[in-house]
Parts: C-alpha cells; sequence; structure tokens
C-alpha cells in the first residue's frame, strides 16, 4: 500500500504523521482498513505545510473530523488523513461571542456555553462532531441550526487562510459552502445570547431525547439518510418492514429506523448493500428517494 508515496515518508513523519493508522479507529462506525497516513496537527503551521506538500505533488487528502458521519473504505485510504479531533487552542470568550477551532467538540462547547449563562447552542448538545464538521454541514437537530449563531468561518482554500462573514442564507438543511474539498474550516466565530433561563432544561431535554430514540449502545455514523421533503426517512423505512434488516455486520437499528448499526464485524460492502436495499424498497413501495447523509472516502482529492 501507498508505495508510491515512500519517497515522501520522511517529511511526513517530521510533519508529525502517523502511518498505517486504521480507520476503524477514527470512525465511530468502526469500520475500514488502514490509512496511510494521518496527521492530527497541534499547529495551523502543520497544516499548511502538510496541504501544500500534498498539493505540489499531488498525494491524496481526506479531511477528518471524528468521522462520526463516514463510511470508511475497507480497503483503507492511500493518502493524508487530516484529522481534526481536538482543538489546537481552548476557546476564546468575549462576552457574548466565542472564537472556537475547528477540532472542538460542538457537545463540550455547548455545554461550556451554558455553563457560561449563555443559549444558542443546547439544542445541539449531543452531536457528536466538531465545529468544522458543523460548519461543513450546517449541523442542526431539534429545529437549531449553527448557522443561527455563526458569524465568522476561517478557512485554508487555494493556500491562503482567510475569514469569511456568514449570510444565514448561505447555509440550508445539511449544506454549507465550508464542506471540504473546496476548503478546510480552521476556526469559526459563534455570537450566542443571554440564557432566558430554560438554555439548561432545553439541553437536558435533547440529551434525554437523543438517549431514548437513537441506538447509542451500537457504532454507527448517525443518521443515514437526508430527511425526504414531507416525510422522515425513519419512518418511511420503518413502514417498509425493514427494521431490523441485516446484511452481514450491518443492520437497521431496531430503534430507530433511519440509523444503521455494525453490530459486529460489518463492512464497508455490507453496509453500501444494506443501504441499496433500503432505497430500493422504499422508491419501490411508497415513491421516495431516499437520499444519503453519510459521507464517504472515496479516492480522496489533491488540494
Amino acid at each position: 500500500m501507498y508505495s508510491y508515496i515512500q519517497r515522501y515518508r520522511d517529511r511526513l513523519l517530521r510533519l508529525g504523521c502517523r502511518e498505517q493508522v486504521p480507520l476503524s479507529e477514527l470512525t465511530s462506525f468502526r469500520i475500514g482498513g488502514d490509512a496511510a497516513f494521518v496527521l492530527e496537527p497541534t499547529r495551523y503551521e502543520q497544516i499548511l505545510e502538510a496541504v501544500s506538500l500534498c498539493k505540489a505533488e499531488r498525494i491524496p487528502v481526506f479531511l477528518l473530523g471524528r468521522g462520526t458521519n463516514l463510511l470508511a473504505p475497507d480497503a483503507g485510504f492511500d493518502g493524508l488523513i487530516l484529522r481534526f479531533d481536538r482543538p489546537i487552542r481552548p476557546p476564546v470568550w468575549e462576552g457574548t461571542r466565542v472564537s472556537v477551532c475547528a477540532g472542538t467538540s460542538l457537545t463540550q462547547l455547548a455545554k461550556e456555553a451554558t455553563e457560561k449563562g449563555l443559549m444558542g447552542l443546547e439544542l445541539l448538545c449531543g452531536i457528536p462532531g466538531t465545529i468544522g464538521g458543523a460548519c461543513a454541514m450546517n449541523a442542526g437537530a431539534f429545529g437549531a441550526e449553527i448557522k443561527s449563531v455563526l458569524r465568522r468561518v476561517r478557512v485554508l482554500s487555494e493556500g491562503e487562510a482567510k475569514w469569511t462573514e456568514i449570510d444565514p442564507a448561505m447555509l440550508g438543511y445539511r449544506k454549507s459552502p465550508f464542506s471540504f474539498p473546496s476548503c478546510i474550516v480552521l476556526e469559526a466565530e459563534l455570537k450566542l445570547r443571554p440564557d432566558d433561563g430554560g438554555a439548561k432544561e432545553r439541553m437536558k431535554e435533547s440529551l434525554k431525547k437523543r438517549q431514548e430514540r437513537q441506538p447509542l449502545e451500537y457504532p454507527s455514523a448517525g443518521s443515514v439518510f437526508k430527511r425526504p421533503e414531507g416525510h422522515f426517512a425513519g419512518a418511511l423505512i420503518e413502514q417498509c418492514g425493514m427494521k431490523g434488516r441485516a446484511v452481514g455486520g450491518a443492520c437497521v437499528s431496531e430503534k430507530h429506523a433511519g440509523f444503521i448499526v455494525n453490530t459486529g464485524g460489518a463492512t464497508e460492502r455490507d453496509v453500501l448493500a444494506l443501504i441499496g436495499a433500503i432505497q430500493r424498497t422504499v422508491s419501490e413501495r411508497t415513491g421516495v428517494a431516499l437520499e444519503c447523509e453519510i459521507k464517504r472516502i472515496g479516492e480522496g482529492v489533491c488540494i
């Protein structure tokens, strides 16, 4: 694997990369072969140098946060994984504003904001991703979306790091101009509001709903399909009698049909076969086309 980039191995290792890292250890689905190299940056300079090297030498790159909405390939990834799963620096609070690094946990930030007497993130508490991922997908839950509090995003694009002011119209349901590979989110600035006295209770209730409704006891990549207009994907799948349907180790959750869970030893092939079966069945029986929400690591890109 990855013999064609062996001559860059020393440079990548000097940057702090690890090599031959199982993607099953980096993703919540617990699926995937080895990544040739993984960089978990502790300095912005590492990111700039790594991206520059990979672009110059045409080494495939893929951006990964906590891997919570991702299906990794059984064959692994023959390139560099940039993994932003921890912040380069702690959040910087100034009144109701906070500047935060892409690798910061969205859930931890929501809890910290609530403790500081601020609201705006409490309904997003429990989403297992990072701020970078939230910006890239306009993360939302229980009627709240990150775009309502997002004010600026600092991205790396075409070798330059720059801030972009946010117009909420730029972001939609699971859509954002800050998605990889068009750019890499480095930081974000959010503006919250003083707590109206109910933020902690709302946060507690949203966490309770997640625990009651979602199959958190199994590895998964979260909700598999986008919400089709006028419907709920999970309800359609359940209506078609597909709860519990399995292919290999991949199974439609008995708790929430919108989730596919890894009951043990599931492979990328198992998951894709089950997704295809769900889409065909729902389309044939209801006329609704389900669009996949889970991201996949393909061949990567040279950014």
